[in-house]
Parts: structure tokens; sequence; C-alpha cells
């Protein structure tokens, strides 16, 4: 009888200890500790030349999909929505990613680091130069 509570009473000091060597945190998830970028970037600007393009769409998004496949989503004012999806590549360590998408004939190559849920795109698009500027 004694070697039961004894064990039982090892298991529950065991069982504290290895609960009160991590901590939580309430808002954390999955998603977070392993792929954070995951998620969906809204345009906060977009700029082609000196055309400002946020006054004809709706709104310009990429979501990250996954760990390889990213959509890049956007909706003319008056306009139906169109969406285009790409594979690319995350680099862990330095945290830049790579994508090639192909958009109405176009493809486009681009790499951008994903710094405090921000990244920005520029290139050039028939002799005029496209910046663009993402926030998730």
């Amino acid at each position: 009888m004694k070697k039961k509570i004894f064990a039982v009473m090892l298991a529950a000091v065991t069982a504290c200890l290895f609960l009160c060597a991590f901590t939580f945190d309430s808002d954390s998830s999955v998603k977070s500790l392993t792929k954070p970028y995951i998620a969906t970037y809204d345009c906060t600007y977009a700029q082609l030349g000196k055309e400002d393009l946020l006054e004809k769409y709706e709104y310009l998004k990429i979501t990250f999909l996954d760990d390889k496949q990213l959509e890049v989503s956007f909706k003319r004012k008056k306009g139906k929505r169109h969406a285009y999806v790409s594979d690319y590549v995350y680099d862990d360590k330095t945290g830049e990613i790579k994508a090639e998408i192909g958009i109405l004939g176009f493809k486009f190559r681009q790499a951008t680091k994903i710094e405090n849920g921000k990244f920005n795109l520029s290139m050039p698009i028939l002799g005029r130069q496209l910046i663009m500027q993402f926030s998730s």
C-alpha cells in the first residue's frame, strides 16, 4: 500500500514539475509557432508610375494558403474578383520569400522579406515602376 501511495505522489510531483517548466501564452497558436508569416496581407499602398492603384481597386491581397502556396487576389471597383495561385519558397534563415506568378499573360518573379507583418514589392511593368506595400 505504501508503494502505491508513493508511486502516485511521485507521478503527481513529476506532472507538476513538468507543467510548471513551460509557460503558455493564451494568444499563441500552432501556426504562430511554426509558420508565423502564413496570413492574409492587405495592400496599403500601390503606385504604378504616378497612378494610385488603390483608387481603382476595392482590394488587393496576398494570402499565404499554406507553407507552399500563396494566392494573389484583387477586385476592381465595379468589377469581379480575380485570384491567382502560385508556389513560393520561404527561407527560414533569412526570412525571405520567393515566388513567381503569372497574371494576365505576364510572369512576375519576386523576392521579399516579411518583417513585423509587412513587406514591399517593387518591379517595372510596361516601362513604369510598380511599388506596393502589404500589411497583415
